[in-house]
């Protein structure tokens, strides 16, 4: 029982520190915006995009992505309902949030495991991109704890989800 109180005790003090101490002009502008990064409407349109639109690779890693993003969101609506864990900003004295509120669970970060099955799929089709794709999932990750949306522990969950799916969608035997 102490390992989770430690753990948990760990979880609040990086959700403090990104969604409080990190706060500034620049950041309350721009984190919103990253945040877009893991949507919906963006992972879509991006694999939906290079699928249709791309050369060989580019197109097999575009519908690769639209299995990933399947799979992960799946998943990560059953963990949500499932565990039932609120929402930093709903229970945390003093949390910040920019973002509109949202009424559903906060565990795992459905943002993040989008950004990550995008991310790890494009990097495996695209060894190059890797660093600037893993940077911007990453920093997806870390705008959902600035915007108060979720704790560190909802967004490493979702990297998981998303990074899985990813890996699972590109090794399957096509």
């Amino acid at each position: 029982m102490a390992l989770r109180r430690w753990l948990k005790a760990g979880d609040y003090y990086l959700f403090y520190y990104i969604n409080r101490r990190l706060q500034c002009p620049f950041l309350d502008r721009t984190m919103p915006r990253i945040t877009l990064l893991g949507s919906a409407t963006f992972g879509l349109a991006l694999s939906l995009a290079v699928a249709l639109l791309g050369r060989e690779q580019a197109r097999l890693a575009g519908w690769q992505a639209l299995l990933a993003l399947a799979g992960s969101h799946l998943v990560v609506k059953v963990f949500k309902s499932l565990l039932g864990r609120c929402r930093p900003y709903k229970v945390l004295p003093g949390a910040r949030y920019l973002d509109r509120p949202w009424q559903d669970f906060s565990f795992p970060s459905g943002h993040t495991a989008a950004s990550f099955s995008l991310a790890v799929i494009f990097a495996m089709h695209f060894p190059l991109l890797t660093w600037p794709l893993m940077a911007a999932a990453g920093l997806t990750g870390i705008s959902r704890m600035y915007v108060g949306m979720h704790y560190p522990s909802d967004v490493l969950g979702g990297a998981a989800v998303g990074a899985f799916f990813a890996y699972a969608v590109h090794t399957w035997p096509w």
